[in-house]
């Protein structure tokens, strides 16, 4: 950042107050204030800042979440579900994945979003947070999320390393995200182990 009086004079304000603000945001890890050298803007952890809306946790406590990808498919919307994005395409991409905490399969997600956002897409192309995806892929910010959580039976297309079979109980949980332009970004199942994880909201 530019010295604390350039600061200072280009946004009207104390060297005082300036100093504060600066010291607040070095405590919310945000800066780095570097004795004679200056100040920067630290550089976060991507797995840390990606996962921020993530709510399942091992039940042993907090760990790294990862995903792997199962498939990823572009088909028509669903149509018993939210709309989503605007009506420019029919089509949604579909993405199933399995979830891990700590190297642990916890979850398996079932994610739609609208494909007029992109013509192509493979596996390679996503990151383990989609809505990191979806703000360096398309410029859209997830502003706000819904979730309705209930237990319904795990899918057909259950793989044998998460560990529980098609057709047992496991937690869900429905989600619908929103953009910042209030238009419907992501809707998305996920069926969790609750022997293993639970859903945490903070």
């Amino acid at each position: 950042l530019p010295t604390e009086a350039a600061l200072s004079v280009s946004l009207s304000v104390a060297v005082g107050t300036l100093r504060k603000s600066l010291e607040l945001l070095e405590h919310q890890n945000i800066l780095e204030r570097l004795q004679g050298s200056g100040t920067y803007v630290k550089k976060q952890e991507q797995k840390k800042r990606s996962h921020e809306m993530f709510r399942l946790e091992l039940c042993t406590g907090p760990g790294l979440p990862t995903a792997r990808i199962l498939n990823v498919r572009k088909l028509k919307k669903p149509s018993a579900q939210v709309r989503l994005g605007n009506d420019a395409s029919s089509h949604a991409w579909r993405v199933r994945r399995l979830r891990f905490i700590n190297d642990t399969a916890i979850a398996l997600e079932e994610i739609w979003f609208d494909a007029a956002t992109c013509d192509a897409l493979s596996a390679g192309d996503l990151d383990d947070s989609m809505y990191l995806f979806y703000q360096q892929r398309f410029g859209i910010w997830v502003a706000r999320v819904e979730d309705q959580i209930s237990v319904a039976d795990a899918p057909a297309w259950a793989p044998s390393i998460w560990g529980v079979s098609a057709g047992t109980s496991a937690g869900f949980i429905e989600r619908v995200s929103w953009a910042t332009s209030n238009h419907v970004v992501e809707y998305s199942r996920t069926w969790f182990d609750p022997k293993v994880c639970r859903y945490s909201s903070r």
